[in-house]
């Protein structure tokens, strides 16, 4: 009797463990240390991860009721491109708008202001830095050379890209997920069918 109980409601347990295991990835795989002057860059990216699990939640309520095999390999397959798109756009982004130093990727900006310290470092030397190593001219201090304004900006762009990942991925896995289960309900009625 139990162990027909538990056949019966084997597609909600699945999809909720996917949610879970989604869940718990985001909290468990390490956000990226951007080291930041604003306390605030943290609570964004938690927050983030924290309204992308609750959407993943709402995609495990569909899923309950929408049991058309058509609808979910669509969506699996459009959580995918868009996942890869995303992640490749973030990962370049992620390059381009940070600097190493120390062990910290630290998030710069588009606008230098006036007098940096670039600029007085070549007229004084004659070359600038290596891109890797010009975070040490400025002692791990971006505002020291970029606008703050365009540092903040620069950061949350890659913030919104982060969670935009983390909400993809959960939606793939959960979207993948049911789709696996329906094609096996489908397989499994028929050779049902067969068997009689």
């Amino acid at each position: 009797m139990l162990v027909n109980k538990l056949k019966e409601i084997w597609k909600e347990v699945t999809l909720l463990s996917a949610w879970i295991v989604s869940v718990t990835g985001a909290f468990v795989i390490p956000l990226p240390s951007w080291y930041a002057t604003d306390d605030g860059t943290a609570f964004l990216m938690k927050f983030g991860i924290f309204i992308a699990t609750v959407l993943a939640g709402f995609l495990i309520l569909y899923s309950l009721k929408h049991k058309v095999i058509r609808t979910w390999m669509r969506l699996s397959i459009l959580f995918l491109l868009l996942f890869v798109g995303i992640y490749t756009t973030y990962y370049f982004s992620r390059e381009a708008k940070t600097l190493p130093y120390v062990e910290y990727d630290i998030v710069i900006g588009n606008e230098l202001i006036e007098e940096n310290p670039f600029d007085i470092f070549k007229a004084t030397h004659g070359f600038l830095p290596e891109r890797k190593e010009r975070m040490l001219i400025l002692l791990g201090n971006p505002e020291k050379a970029w606008t703050k304004n365009s540092i903040t900006s620069n950061r949350i762009q890659l913030i919104i890209m982060l969670f935009l990942c983390y909400l993809l991925c959960a939606g793939f896995i959960i979207s993948f997920c049911n789709l696996i289960l329906l094609y096996k309900e489908k397989y499994k009625i028929k050779i049902e069918e067969k068997s009689e």
